[in-house]
């Protein structure tokens, strides 16, 4: 008797459906969302925001109640209020600790796929390249995104809630910390795809992410060191990310970088490694 092959089902058409980057995207949030170090992360921003939030509400009243005036000088010395303390909202420490989240998360974004070789099924049946490297970077960069959104609103509804238009934190403060956050998640999110990009495994893009992370800041603070020019400190996506709050909120040499090499600084990281992950992700690249 004949052996037939089973019959496939028509491929559907691309236009049908949800699109297959939110599908990818949405299942790479699931993944992440039930591991348990997305908690303890959590916790930990958790214990920073309130730390910002119970301090705000000090500066309110120092500013307001007369039993806490003597601390306002000493309160000042430490973090005076201005641009600086708005710039703070988004504080280095929450960048730094904010990472190595995304370096440990999203280091295995495309190598875990690389690993155990499932592109070649993705491209086949019937996502797109663009698909895919949509998909990953959305997650890449709305995650730090996501993130730092609390550390810019609850203290500015809070600020708004105590003591109205002139609370501690400016009216206007997310017209100049979204923008910023937008370039943190985005320099994050490029940075850490292509670092997975690049890795055969997951630990292996951990590495990556982080060595990028310390080795271009190594490189700029040896170059700006030796050279005596501290734009060379643009060449590390440490220190820009830690710039652009200054930056957007008024505060000048804090980072010892001005407008023009945070921009240059910026878009050339962006583009390297987005070239970087875009060549990386090709279809003849899924089958070696």
């Amino acid at each position: 008797m004949p052996i037939y092959a089973p019959t496939l089902p028509p491929r559907p058409a691309l236009d049908q459906g949800q699109p297959a980057a939110w599908i990818l995207f949405r299942f790479d949030l699931r993944r992440v969302l039930r591991q348990k170090l997305g908690r303890f992360f959590g916790f930990a921003f958790v214990l920073i925001l309130l730390i910002q939030l119970g301090w705000l509400y000090m500066r309110h009243l120092m500013g307001t109640n007369a039993t806490f005036a003597p601390l306002r000088p000493l309160a000042d010395q430490f973090m005076p209020q201005g641009a600086g303390f708005q710039a703070q909202l988004l504080h280095p420490a929450m960048i730094a600790m904010l990472w190595f989240q995304v370096a440990l998360v999203g280091g295995g974004l495309v190598a875990r796929d690389t690993l155990y070789r499932i592109r070649p099924l993705l491209y086949a049946h019937p996502v797109r390249p663009l698909d895919y490297l949509g998909a990953k970077t959305l997650f890449a960069a709305g995650l730090p995104l996501a993130i730092q959104l609390p550390f810019i609103f609850l203290p500015w509804l809070m600020s708004l809630a105590i003591a109205g238009p002139r609370g501690p934190v400016w009216l206007t403060a997310p017209l100049h910390l979204l923008p910023a956050a937008l370039l943190i998640a985005a320099l994050m999110g490029a940075v850490t795809l292509g670092a997975s990009s690049m890795a055969a495994s997951p630990k292996a893009g951990f590495g990556w992410a982080l060595g990028i992370q310390i080795g271009s800041g190594a490189l700029g603070a040896l170059l700006a060191n030796t050279l005596g020019d501290p734009r060379w400190q643009a060449l590390s996506v440490g220190s820009l990310a830690k710039a652009w709050p200054d930056l957007l909120c008024g505060v000048q040499g804090r980072q010892g970088l001005t407008w023009g090499p945070a921009v240059l600084g910026t878009a050339a990281h962006l583009a390297f490694w987005l070239w970087i992950a875009f060549r990386r992700t090709r279809p003849s690249e899924a089958v070696q």
